[in-house]
C-alpha cells in the first residue's frame, strides 16, 4: 500500500474538483428525472419547455388541458406536444 501526500492547496484544488464533479452528476440526474416524468407542474415544464412560467399559464388559458388532483395541476408532456402541435401555423 502507498500514500499520497497533497499540500494544501492540492487538497483544496482536489476538493473542488470532487465537489464540482458531484454537483455536475447530481443536476444530470435531476435533469434525466423531469425528462422521465410524464406530467409536470408548472414550473417543470416551463424548464422542459424552456418558456416562463407565465407562458405555460398563456397556454392553460388558451385551452392546454391540466390534470387537477387534489388541488395538485399537472400538466401532461404529451398533451402539451400535441396542444402545441395543433396551433403551429405558417407565417
Amino acid at each position: 500500500m502507498f500514500q499520497i501526500v497533497l499540500d494544501q492547496t492540492q487538497k483544496e484544488e482536489l476538493g473542488k474538483d470532487i465537489y464540482t464533479t458531484v454537483t455536475n452528476a447530481i443536476n444530470k440526474a435531476r435533469q434525466e428525472e423531469q425528462h422521465a416524468k410524464p406530467y409536470l407542474n408548472k414550473k417543470e415544464m416551463a424548464q422542459w419547455l424552456g418558456v416562463s412560467v407565465d407562458t405555460v399559464n398563456k397556454f392553460i388559458h388558451n385551452g392546454l388541458p391540466v390534470a387537477n388532483i387534489g388541488g395538485m395541476k399537472l400538466i401532461g408532456k404529451e398533451t402539451t406536444i400535441k396542444f402545441l402541435k395543433e396551433h403551429e401555423e405558417f407565417l
